[in-house]
């Protein structure tokens, strides 16, 4: 039985594990304030695990940015049932990893 290149390449290891990797995603909680009002705003972002220094560069620069996905924002704080959504969608225990 003949594979194709690309069925090949699928079962190189390095391979393999490039395509683990891009397939994780991480979830960000970005806190920030509104620069018109001045209350707090916060943001849930999602990003693919292999972008995590960059996507940390940006925040600590106080930008989201272009190859984040963000998947709920508010004002104030998030409400339990925003935590929830985001624990359900996600994965992400905001009690638990945003205020460690």
């Amino acid at each position: 039985m003949e594979q194709n290149d690309s069925s090949i390449m699928e079962n190189l290891p390095h391979y393999r594990d490039k395509y683990e990797s891009a397939k994780k995603i991480n979830v960000y909680f970005i806190p920030a304030k509104d620069e018109r009002t001045g209350g707090d705003v916060y943001f849930y972002a999602i990003a693919s695990a292999g972008l995590h220094q960059q996507m940390m560069y940006s925040i600590d620069k106080g930008d989201i940015p272009y190859f984040a996905v963000v998947v709920e924002k508010g004002v104030g704080k998030p409400s339990v049932e925003v935590k929830d959504k985001i624990k359900a969608y996600y994965g992400f225990d905001h009690d638990k990893y945003a205020n460690s």
